[in-house]
């Protein structure tokens, strides 16, 4: 019982120090542009990008602003580049009337 109570405690040692060496290579990086007032039909967007000699993992986007509060600005784009070094984020106004909004857009990196 003891033996198995050991490999099981080394089990989760080993486990914690690999989750925590893989937090360590993983780089985010967030972008946030300016809160401007959109018309109906409008699009504000900005771009996250990777630093240098490292890899996109993953991204995001989401809209922010009084659009967002009456859920009239809508993510319209979310993507990658075609480089595959930086993440695209679009908010449009999906209101007919003007409002202001603001696009954010994040990147999960790795060092290569």
């Amino acid at each position: 019982m003891i033996k198995c109570l050991t490999i099981f405690i080394l089990c989760l040692i080993f486990l914690g120090a690999l989750q925590s060496f893989a937090k360590d290579d993983l780089l985010t990086v967030s972008k946030e542009s300016e809160k401007v007032p959109l018309v109906s039909g409008k699009s504000i967007s900005t771009v996250s990008v990777c630093p240098e000699k490292s890899v996109l993992l993953s991204g995001g986007g989401e809209c922010l602003g009084f659009l967002n509060t009456e859920h009239k600005v809508v993510l319209t784009k979310s993507a990658p580049d075609p480089v595959g070094a930086a993440w695209n984020v679009e908010c449009t106004n999906m209101n007919r009337e003007a409002g202001e909004a603001q696009a954010k857009a994040w990147v999960i990196c790795t060092d290569q």
